[in-house]
This record gives C-alpha cells, structure tokens and sequence, in this order.
C-alpha cells in the first residue's frame, strides 16, 4: 500500500486519478473521465489536441471535413480518458481483470510461445489500454522486457514505476537495454516495445520506414533484434468494446527477411510489421492515443 508520503511526492493528475480510481464505481469514474475528455479534446491550442489533429488527418487519407477534424480530438481525449481511468480502477481490483479482458486466437497464440520459453519480439501500437493489457499480462506471469521511450520526463518515469510495481520489467531504451534485450532473447526472454511513437530530436534513427504513405521517424530497433535473434514479430493491439471489455488482437507470426543490403533490410521489414499495425489503427481509429504529430509537416490542419 503507498505510503501517505509517496503519494504526495507523485505528479498531481495521477494523485487524483489514483484517489478516483480506488473509490469510484466504475460506472460513475467513465462518466467523468468522458466529461473530462470531451473538454480537454476541445481545447485547440494544446499541442497534444493539434498533434491528435494531424495524426487523424493522415490515417483517415486526409479525407475529413473541418467539423469531422475538429470533432475527432474530442473524441479521442474521451477514449484516452476512460482508459485512464480503467487503468487505475483496475490496478487496485486485479481479480476483475478477467471480467472485462478477451483475446484473440492470434494473442492467445503470441502468449503462448511468450509462456513456454519461446523467444518473440511483441510491438504494440498506442491503442486504447495498452497499459492495463501490459498490467493484465503481467499478473497472469506473462513475463516480457518492455524497452519504454528514452530519457523520460517525471511522469513517464511514474508511469514507469507503476508499469514496474505491476510486475513489467521496463527499461527505457539506451544501449544498456538494448544489450539487455538482446541477452534475453538469446536466453528464451521476450521483449515488448511500441512501434507508433515518433523519436524526438537526438534519438532518431538513421531510417526513416513509411506509415501510412509518409516516411516518420518511428524505431526500427525491434527490427534489428528479430533479425539478429531469429525470431518473430507480434503485433498486439487492445481495443475498448461496446460493451465496456478490452479485446486484445494480435497477428500471425512475423518473420524478418535477410536482405544483402542494411537499409533495405530495415525498411522491408519494417513496412512488413507496420502495415499490420496500419490495419489494426484504421480499424479503431478514434482510439489511437498518440499524441505526438508522426507527421509534423501536417500540423496546423
């Protein structure tokens, strides 16, 4: 149980939604974090509001009218909100996590390799709640490396102990955890990362593979392990149903090809896992939570 002391040493947004999550019905807790959303997603000028713009605008095929662009952010925010608050409702009732979480064949299939041994590298888009999914994993003794975004600001690093306290093994990404990822995967370990999250300034890659038609500055780490390891790829993504569960998808096996040449090595496989990724964003996309722009040349639409 945290401490009084810690609590009040923590960033003041997961203070409250700590606090939310452990005495609301979740019901009511919804309700809220959609009314929160929705007024949040309204807010234009917010950077994250005009990245969620941009972002949409892309993976829709630049294909929205103004009010369609300008009622989308909203309707993210409402979905990010509400998973907020699962994510903290849940990590104080584990034993219900089974009630509202489904998986399907090909995720059942991923954990299974992942549960006997069998090396894997997992990528995941920022669908949904992909970090109770990583919680809801996690409690179930589903044991993967999950290399996080580098150099990470307070809350990240929050979210990170949480992710940690949950019983995921997180190492922001540097040579240290690449190393450590590699080792593991030699050892019979697997490893989990996102694939959607631009790299800032001073963390891009040399490649620059294609999402959605434009060239973005995405990590092609996970590439180079599979390639090196022999092993697949999974992409696994968790969407919000109707009727209030998570669904986990996931795809078949993801084989990478040797090519002569490094580059194209990269980006083939690269465009192999991220169109599977693609598919699975056009699918649920009111619910891609990715609030950096990809794509900054789109910012301002």
């Amino acid at each position: 149980m945290m401490r009084i002391r810690e609590f009040f040493k923590k960033p003041i947004l997961f203070q409250i939604l700590i606090l939310l999550g452990k005495v609301l019905p979740r019901r009511v807790g919804l309700l809220i974090a959609s009314l929160v959303g929705t007024v949040v997603g309204s807010l234009r000028k917010l950077p994250l509001i005009q990245a969620i713009r941009a972002n949409q605008w892309v993976i829709h095929n630049q294909q929205l009218t103004k009010k369609q662009l300008n009622q989308l952010p909203r309707t993210v925010f409402r979905s990010a909100s509400k998973c907020f608050f699962d994510y903290f409702y849940f990590l104080s009732r584990p034993h219900k996590l089974e009630e509202i979480v489904r998986f399907s064949p090909e995720a059942e299939a991923a954990i299974a390799m992942i549960k006997n041994k069998q090396p894997c590298v997992v990528v995941c888009p920022h669908l949904s709640n992909f970090d109770l999914m990583g919680y809801a994993l996690a409690i179930h003794d589903i044991e993967v490396q999950v290399l996080s975004y580098p150099d990470p600001v307070a809350t990240y690093k929050w979210q990170n102990e949480l992710r940690q306290r949950g019983g995921i093994i997180v190492t922001p990404m540097s040579l240290s955890a690449f190393r450590q990822a590699r080792q593991r995967l030699r050892e019979g370990g697997s490893v989990l990362t996102g694939l959607d999250r631009p790299l800032e300034q001073g963390y891009q890659e040399k490649y620059q593979p294609d999402f959605f038609g434009y060239p973005a500055h995405l990590p092609v780490t996970y590439i180079r392990m599979a390639l090196e390891a022999k092993v697949p790829v999974f992409v696994l993504a968790v969407a919000y149903l109707p009727d209030g569960k998570y669904y986990l998808e996931g795809s078949t096996e993801i084989w990478m090809e040797p090519k002569e040449n490094l580059e194209e090595e990269i980006l083939f496989n690269a465009h192999k896992v991220l169109k599977v990724a693609e598919a699975m964003i056009r699918k649920y996309p009111k619910q891609w939570a990715m609030f950096y722009p990809v794509w900054p040349q789109f910012l301002g639409v």
